[in-house]
């Protein structure tokens, strides 16, 4: 009995996995940030809405929400967050860490929609689009490997 079960998990198994992928994207967004004085450092947090496009991999451009918070000071910067990537029933989510000042570590925690079942992860690295501008921009330019179940 348990061999009949068996012969077609193994059949069908390969249908259901997809090899990880590259993905090359760049968020755009205007910084929406408050920090408070902590003694030597700063409190920081930042909830900031923009777009993304896509350079390489299998997901679509679209719009991005960021969200976290932390410390930064003397003896460096921790903290980290969420970003909500698409809209409506298609979205992920990537869950990210502060590595030092503008590298982050990130891994998808949630998928919905065309992008459920995805798995992932990679680098960012951001950085300031140009202080001249009447809001400040930020760049985060991302990178990894995501994979997404096969689908039928």
């Amino acid at each position: 009995m348990l061999r009949s079960m068996l012969i077609p998990a193994v059949l069908i198994a390969p249908h259901c996995l997809t090899a990880a992928e590259k993905v090359s994207a760049t968020n755009f967004y205007v910084v929406n940030q408050e920090q408070i004085s902590a003694g030597e450092d700063v409190f920081w947090k930042e909830d900031n809405y923009g777009t993304y496009t896509v350079d390489e991999g299998p997901i679509d451009p679209g719009f991005v929400r960021c969200v976290g918070s932390g410390f930064g000071g003397p003896s460096g910067v921790s903290g980290g967050g969420v970003c909500v990537y698409g809209e409506e029933e298609d979205t992920f989510t990537m869950r990210w860490e502060v590595v030092a000042f503008g590298v982050n570590n990130w891994r998808i925690v949630s998928s919905t929609g065309k992008y459920s079942g995805m798995t992932g992860s990679g680098t960012t690295k951001t950085r300031v689009a140009s202080k001249f501008l009447a809001l400040p921009h930020r760049i985060s330019d991302w990178e990894g490997e995501v994979a997404l179940p096969a689908r039928d």
